[in-house]
């Protein structure tokens, strides 16, 4: 796929419902183990179906040798159990058990001759950064040396420096921002960013809508958005397309009447949205409706979990609507996933695009193992940054490291295969793309 020069930054972390972040942190967070499990071109939506694995997992995982130890591998995951984020992050939560008894059903993770099941953790950062710090050091305290980190960026953006003296390997999905991942933390890497999605999203978009020439954007006011937007300006700048309009709001707003007003008034063919958290996203749609916009109405980046979105908006006016990352509850998604929707389901959870972060980074994790055939983070690290380990399954299928290299300044950020999801009034329509 070809790729583009554009400016660097801070990239927004895509977060399902975030509103007020508490400013101090308390007493030492939770946590929560799961019970371990027995071991026993033109519009291209040829590819509907789920994206076949190829030759991306680790070597390691296909050895014929004899297993004759059994040991733990502990994974740890850091969110907010508690605390004004809780119920944007209680998908991820619940989805530890379900999660975790996949990964060993799967066959845990062999090296050598030792065969290890998979303990994964969630430890409680308590929505505030002093709760991730607790968390962090509760984690290094019971010598866990892998982790999903906090989803919410400025929270592990204050674990960073002690993960990285630790040796600690962070592996983050949905992950995106350029402060993340970089070469001053070669233990922080994506197996997951919504990045990546873009190109490939607007190449099917704007096939799909060729009679789109001017575009209003209408966008979150977020520091880390700075790369989206720079990757939409030179999409339309590359392509011809006018913005004949650009407005930051700030988040969150749900009133946007004035806003869409003046941009209605520059007569666009489409509106792009770039990304967004649902309440915003819902209000942007169902009001340029109301106010009588008819044309197609883009989100490039995953906006949040599409059953979600699509709950909010009223059906009469979900038309033309298109928006990068997955609809969960297709039977497209590929059979693990598919599996592990049932699991989390029977437990009375919902399932969310959020259910699938944990399986997504721990299968980075255990396939990069297996590629250093060693457990020992160094080795691990040095595996995907020599190429050893080209990729990895994960909750997407095949992902490829080494995506965006220019904007991250290394190879940590996978590619996982493009997807899209329509809205088609109350009907979401979900396609893997080529």
């Amino acid at each position: 796929m070809k790729r583009r020069s554009f400016i660097g930054g801070l990239i927004i972390l895509m977060l399902s419902v975030v509103f007020v972040v508490a400013a101090c942190g308390g007493d030492e967070g939770t946590t929560t183990t799961a019970a371990p499990a027995e071991t026993t071109s033109a519009v291209s939506t040829e590819t509907t179906s789920a994206p076949s694995s190829e030759t991306t997992s680790a070597p390691g995982s296909e050895t014929t040798m004899t297993v004759a130890k059994e040991d733990v591998l502990k994974i740890g995951a850091i969110s907010s159990v508690s605390g004004d984020l809780a119920t944007a992050f209680k998908a991820m939560y619940d989805s530890v058990g379900p999660t975790q008894e996949i990964l060993n059903e799967e066959g845990g993770c062999t090296v050598g001759d030792t065969h290890y099941t998979i303990e994964l953790t969630m430890y409680d950062d308590q929505s505030t950064t002093a709760g991730g710090m607790t968390a962090i050091s509760k984690l290094i305290g019971d010598g866990v040396k892998y982790v999903v980190p906090p989803m919410f960026m400025p929270i592990n953006l204050a674990i960073a420096q002690t993960c990285e003296e630790n040796k600690i390997m962070r592996v983050k999905s949905a992950g995106a921002g350029a402060a993340e991942t970089n070469p001053e933390n070669p233990y922080m890497f994506f197996s997951f960013s919504s990045f990546t999605l873009m190109e490939p999203f607007y190449e099917y978009a704007l096939a799909k809508y060729p009679e789109i020439k001017k575009v209003a954007v209408i966008t979150p006011d977020d520091p880390g958005a700075v790369t989206f937007e720079e990757m939409t300006k030179a999409v339309y700048a590359e392509r011809g397309i006018e913005i004949v309009y650009w407005e930051v709001y700030p988040q969150p707003s749900f009133d946007f009447y004035s806003i869409l007003n003046k941009a209605l008034a520059t007569n666009p063919d489409a509106i792009d949205m770039i990304f967004g958290i649902p309440p915003c996203t819902s209000a942007i749609i169902n009001q340029s409706r109301e106010l009588g916009f008819e044309g197609p109405i883009f989100s490039p980046s995953v906006p949040g979990d599409a059953n979600v979105i699509n709950a909010m908006l009223a059906p009469e006016w979900a038309y033309d609507i298109l928006a990068s990352g997955p609809e969960v509850m297709s039977d497209k998604m590929i059979p693990r996933v598919q599996r592990l929707r049932e699991m989390v389901l029977a437990t009375g959870a919902s399932f969310e695009f959020d259910s699938l972060h944990l399986l997504d980074a721990c299968s980075a994790i255990v396939s990069a193992i297996e590629a250093a055939q060693s457990i020992e983070t160094v080795d691990v690290v040095a595996a995907i940054d020599s190429g050893a380990c080209e990729g990895f399954d994960g909750s997407y299928g095949p992902a490829t490291w080494g995506a965006y290299e220019e904007v991250y300044g290394n190879n940590h950020c996978a590619e996982p295969p493009a997807m899209v999801t329509a809205y088609n009034k109350g009907v979401l329509e979900f396609e893997w793309l080529k």
